[in-house]
């Protein structure tokens, strides 16, 4: 079965069932955290591609080792899989069900970097200005940049927009260079 393809499948599957035991949330955080974990973990990567353990002793294994960090319907998933590609069937099967989420939940990611900390009640004020411009619910991630000097960075799913006073200090250096 190609990759994408069985990941597809996994992930709606996964989807499904969280849907079903409402937890989305939950699932949503879990596949993004074993992500995570298979790619920063080579000992992990390698019993998860492990064709010589049994899906059953894997799933328990993985139950025993991640304990509650990881949702089960993601180490039940997990459990299924061996051989080589797994990291990138794991990897698909995450921006299947992200993309699944956002389109059920009506949401949007977006990242912001500023140049300072902010307070509880700004990033308040600024998810609710993103949710009435984007006209969806936002989930709205903030990192400090102190480099920025002023203003804002932000990617909005795969959209970035610079409005950093470094970005225009560059730009005015560059429209300096070229007379």
């Amino acid at each position: 079965m190609k990759l994408n393809k069985s990941a597809k499948q996994f992930s709606d599957a996964l989807f499904q069932c969280a849907s079903d035991a409402g937890s989305l949330d939950e699932v949503r955080d879990s596949i993004v955290l074993f992500d995570e974990l298979i790619r920063s973990n080579i000992e992990l990567k390698s019993f998860v591609q492990s064709k010589r353990i049994l899906q059953d002793q894997k799933l328990e294994i993985l139950i025993h080792v991640l304990g509650s960090s990881v949702h089960g319907l993601v180490l039940g998933i997990v459990s299924y899989l061996n051989g080589m590609r797994t990291n990138k069937v794991i990897n698909k099967i995450k921006d299947n069900y992200l993309m699944l989420y956002k389109k059920t939940k009506n949401k949007v990611f977006v990242h912001a970097f500023v140049s300072n900390a902010l307070e509880k009640k700004d990033i308040l004020i600024m998810k609710e200005k993103f949710d009435q411009i984007l006209n969806r619910d936002t989930d709205l991630s903030i990192e400090v940049d102190e480099s920025l000097i002023g203003g804002v960075k932000l990617r909005v799913e795969n959209i970035y927009l610079d409005a950093s006073i470094r970005s225009q200090i560059n730009n005015l250096k560059s429209n300096l260079m070229k007379t």
